[in-house]
């Protein structure tokens, strides 16, 4: 990456579905982005697109453009004019500066997003973490080294966190699934998963994966175990004590394969345990392409 590159521009047009589908995601209603009667009452020829979903689109674009090597670290954006649901945008960005830190490239950004005059509705600026790719011969590899287990601290409590559970929390959640319990005090068993630290990126774990120098080629949920002493209910204030258990590593048809697998200990605001829940994440590495 070079200062005066530009990113590849992308063609957008969001639906009046897309707004819709992105409110319910960000539990933001203002009928101004669906509802065509109220956007006419602000003076609004018709519904506007959500500003955060024109961000998230530049976050896209960014991702697609520099890579797994790359990790977002800052977004600002300014919405300078509003744009119609419905209409066709263009997004696109130039790099404003490379900066060499060590094997990391620290990469400045200026984003834009124009309409189909070409006026500049959104500006923006970003901030990529890019680690800078070495060819070599990676030899015998160990993944699950003892830096990345400490750095995960891999038999000690990771950390705690409490969530609170309201009646509207467990119809939200009915609601996403179609069950139609509405109402009901007891949360379905599956509610377990939300109270899950990592999964409410309350605990982050991508800056670990900085200590593992390959190309990352995929990954997802390996399992989910959960066993319980009694369901969780509203009025519920529930602590998750979390912890790393084990890292271990397989090569697969991916590539070589690293799990990680975590334990939860869910207790209740008098302090009874609730349940215990065990989850596994697993991550495909490319040894053929190391990152510096």
């Amino acid at each position: 990456m070079r200062a005066g590159e530009s990113l590849p521009a992308r063609s957008v047009q969001v639906t009046l579905a897309d707004v819709v589908r992105w409110s319910g995601a960000i539990d933001d209603y203002t009928p101004i982005h669906f509802d065509a009667a109220a956007a006419n009452a602000r003076g609004m020829p018709g519904p506007l697109v959500n500003g955060t979903w024109k961000a998230a689109v530049l976050a896209r674009l960014l991702s697609d453009w520099a890579g797994e090597s790359a990790t977002l670290t800052r977004l600002s954006c300014r919405y300078r004019h509003p744009d119609l649901v419905g209409a066709q945008l263009t997004c696109g960005g130039t790099v404003t500066a490379v900066t060499p830190t060590g094997g990391v490239d620290e990469v400045e950004c200026e984003l834009w997003v124009a309409d189909a005059g070409g006026k500049r509705t959104v500006t923006g600026t970003a901030t990529l973490r890019v680690r800078r790719r070495e060819a070599t011969d990676p030899g015998p590899v160990t993944l699950a080294t003892e830096e990345l287990k400490a750095a995960l601290k891999v038999g000690s409590e990771a950390g705690r966190f409490t969530y609170p559970i309201t009646l509207a929390d467990l119809d939200r959640y009915r609601e996403a699934v179609g069950d139609p319990a509405l109402g009901h005090e007891y949360a379905p068993p599956a509610y377990f998963g939300v109270l899950d630290p990592v999964e409410r990126r309350e605990l982050q774990l991508d800056p670990t994966l900085d200590l593992v120098p390959y190309a990352r080629t995929g990954g997802g949920n390996a399992f989910n175990e959960v066993e319980y002493e009694r369901p969780l209910r509203a009025g519920d204030v529930i602590t998750v004590a979390t912890s790393y258990t084990d890292v271990y590593e397989r090569d697969g048809r991916a590539g070589r394969l690293l799990f990680r697998v975590r334990t939860n200990h869910l207790y209740d605001q008098q302090g009874a345990l609730v349940a215990r829940t065990r989850m596994g994440h697993v991550l495909a590495f490319d040894l053929g392409r190391r990152i510096a």
